[in-house]
């Protein structure tokens, strides 16, 4: 028999990512990727301490071998007077609803968006997450805009609803993205991929300006661990909304998927993880004050014990050298032998990632990028991160702009930047031959 389903729609951006690594080999012992998607910073060992312990203890009270527990609303009332002390918002536990990532968040919520009949004004870049959802939903994208505001209206049909998408910090960019001016959205989505690692304004003070005044009832804020505490294979988040019928399609996706299966580690490290922001945003000598808050908060609902105070301490510690790496690789790319420099404006404000543009523009940018990669130098350039070609034109006209993880560790971010310095400098307009030459040259 024939499989005659027809293959899903896909997004351009995903479209896009697989012409670029069409034949490349991606042997991670003789490539390099400057601008992968992931935190490459060891994640803290003490978590992992703590996280395996909490695992153990799970399948020994049979935690884990439960459908639900007894009381599957005590961890959203936690949350709720956590994230509510961070946000500076009161919240209740009706408004929270975790999840298995930031991403199954973003799926859930388009999805019933699309279905509500809203279309979705994105920023670009973005993680690819909401245009494929927006494609697999069929919810329609009427604009994209840049870091500054700027507006591109795609020429989609316009819907009865709006939905406008704030990633703050933007994923890719890892600044703050000034708002479109395109009236007032029917529903507002802020999606928050990382609070840590920053410089200039405190990530907290950020969001909380971002989120004050804002009506839940028609709005959602996505908020995932996954990137700051470097456990992406830990999929933990969180929506906070007031609008029910978006909780009503969260539970009964949770219903139909996992027969109400609650995801108790998940749950813990989203509690862990507000109460840390908490901490990190303070002076270290409130911190036992901070962390018996919290602990106090999970105690009244039952919950498994949160890490103690100098298990805090020392992930603060583990995170503020996260930090320094992050600065440190930032400095090497502003640096005059950089290859690369930071357009204005998209200083980061939290987060490991920047978005930069080639000193020295190349003739056919996209090919050039994937000649990079058959010379062992994985790129991440504009396309793969949202929208459209149209839409990259009429943004960023003549941007050659890739994604660059400031992760990584420094021998390896600088050896990736000597290697992009090479391929520029030989693929610069009338560098082709010399490439050649290099190709072509016997290997040392």
């Amino acid at each position: 028999m024939h499989d005659t389903t027809p293959a899903p729609a896909q997004a351009d951006c995903l479209t896009a990512f697989a012409s670029l690594r069409d034949g490349v080999d991606s042997d991670v012992d003789t490539t390099i990727e400057l601008g992968e998607g992931c935190n490459r910073f060891p994640p803290s060992p003490d978590l992992a301490s703590y996280l395996s312990t909490l695992l153990g203890r799970f399948i020994r009270d049979g935690t884990l071998s439960a459908y639900g527990g007894p009381r599957p609303g005590d961890a959203r009332a936690a949350m709720a007077e956590l994230l509510g002390a961070y946000l500076n918002i009161d919240l209740e536990a009706a408004d929270v609803f975790f999840t298995r990532g930031g991403t199954e968040a973003i799926s859930l919520t388009i999805a019933h968006l699309a279905e509500a009949g809203h279309s979705l004004i994105l920023p670009l870049p973005n993680y690819y997450a909401f245009d494929q959802c927006a494609v697999r939903w069929g919810a329609p994208v009427t604009g994209y805009y840049r870091h500054d505001g700027g507006y591109h209206a795609t020429g989609a049909g316009p819907a009865a609803r709006t939905c406008l998408v704030d990633v703050l910090p933007n994923g890719v960019t890892g600044a703050r993205h000034a708002l479109p001016q395109q009236g007032t959205p029917g529903f507002t989505l802020i999606d928050v991929p990382f609070q840590i690692g920053g410089e200039g304004p405190q990530p907290a003070a950020i969001l909380r300006d971002r989120v004050e005044g804002l009506n839940l009832h028609k709005a959602a804020v996505i908020l995932t661990a996954s990137k700051d505490l470097s456990l992406p294979g830990l999929r933990a988040a969180v929506v906070i909304s007031r609008n029910k019928p978006l909780l009503q399609h969260l539970a009964r996706d949770r219903f139909e998927r996992m027969a109400m299966s609650s995801d108790p580690i998940g749950e813990v490290v989203m509690l862990f993880y507000v109460s840390l922001l908490t901490v990190l945003q303070a002076p270290a000598e409130h911190t036992s004050k901070l962390v018996q808050i919290a602990q106090d908060s999970v105690q009244r609902a039952s919950l498994c014990a949160l890490p103690d105070e100098e298990t805090y301490r020392r992930v603060r510690g583990h995170l503020t050298t996260m930090s320094k790496r992050f600065h440190r690789n930032a400095h090497a790319l502003e640096s005059a032998r950089s290859p690369l420099r930071r357009l204005e404006g998209l200083e980061p404000a939290a987060g490991y990632s920047a978005f930069a543009e080639l000193r020295t523009p190349q003739d056919d940018f996209l090919p050039w990028v994937v000649r990079c990669a058959r010379a062992g130098l994985l790129l991440n350039p504009t396309v793969v991160h949202g929208g459209t070609s149209a839409a990259w034109d009429v943004l960023y006209p003549g941007g050659q702009l890739l994604r660059i993880n400031l992760s990584e560790d420094p021998e390896v971010f600088d050896h990736g930047l000597d290697l992009l310095r090479r391929q520029a400098s030989l693929l610069a307009p009338g560098g082709v031959d010399a490439w050649r030459e290099a190709l072509e040259r016997p290997a040392p």
